[in-house]
């Protein structure tokens, strides 16, 4: 074995030194203004969604069927489309600019009404059974939320809180029934699923959720079971829509004026003191996923 003389070493560490080599290499400084972490990125298969609710007197001409004019409902299945008219919906897609009489609907005031009773308490002038804890009537008169949603995610809309019990009539292929619902809250349940054009396929379904709540175990989309809290759900698969929306575009869904006791009442309507409100509900698609089709 060789052995490396100490003073030989001492000459070779001083010539490093003088031709300006590094032994170590120093970390290189970052700007002030930049960060080492890279910042988190969305999901490539998650959509932007905002989420706005509006109030507003059930007997004022806000929107009317002119206003409808400018909405396009024939996005929608015909059959669905018939469906939802038969149970007191109304839905339809507005791309561009917004129809005058709902950009008035959302430019006014966000601040609550100092008037509205208190939330368990039922007001002389109400037609629908008063809901329980009634946020929607201590809440901002409109009010939205933003949401990154995952493809094929299930995502729940409130759109009513919850009746101690509701005589709902129900309408298929033309023949009315009934039934009762005790604890029941109307939710619309969600899905998107982005597409390469950047739309997104957008699925509502009217739910009702009903009596006491029980652990059930359901599936997740990791296919793991899990125990969940949760109430029984009338699914109206019939009133199921589908839309296509590019960026920008909005999702409009409203109650009849006629529609009495069925679900479009309990879903958009709301019992204040000062008379009955429509519940105007739109959804928004915000951003979709980059193509990956026109880049290298």
């Amino acid at each position: 074995m060789r052995i490396v003389p100490l003073h030989a070493l001492s000459l070779l560490l001083i010539a490093s030194l003088a031709s300006g080599c590094q032994l170590f290499s120093t970390p290189r400084p970052f700007p002030r203004s930049q960060s080492p972490l890279k910042p988190a990125q969305a999901s490539p298969d998650s959509v932007t969604m905002e989420i706005i609710w509006a109030r507003f007197p059930a007997n004022s001409p806000a929107i009317s069927n002119d206003t409808w004019q400018a909405i396009d409902e024939l996005q929608i299945d015909p059959a669905v489309r018939r469906e939802l008219a038969n149970n007191g919906l109304r839905a339809g897609v507005i791309s561009g600019s917004l129809p005058p009489a709902i950009d008035h609907v959302l430019r006014l005031s966000r601040t609550a009404d100092a008037s509205s009773p208190p939330a368990d308490e039922p007001t002389a002038a109400a037609t629908t059974p008063q809901p329980k804890g009634s946020s929607l009537l201590t809440e901002p008169i409109v009010r939205g939320r933003v949401r990154q949603m995952p493809r094929n995610q299930r995502y729940e809309i409130q759109a009513s809180e919850t009746f101690p019990s509701i005589p709902v009539l129900l309408s298929k292929d033309a023949e009315l029934g009934g039934n009762t619902f005790d604890q029941a809250q109307a939710i619309y349940a969600l899905r998107l699923d982005p597409r390469p054009d950047q739309t997104a396929l957008v699925e509502l379904t009217p739910e009702l959720h009903h009596g006491t709540p029980r652990l059930r175990y359901t599936g997740g989309e990791d296919g793991i079971l899990r125990q969940d809290s949760l109430k029984e759900r009338e699914v109206f698969d019939r009133l199921r829509l589908a839309v296509r929306l590019a960026p920008g575009d909005m999702l409009v869904l409203m109650g009849t004026p006629e529609a009495g006791s069925r679900l479009g009442h309990y879903f958009h309507s709301v019992a204040s003191s000062e008379g009955p409100q429509q519940k105007l509900i739109l959804i928004r698609l915000a951003d979709t996923p980059r193509s990956n089709t026109f880049t290298e």
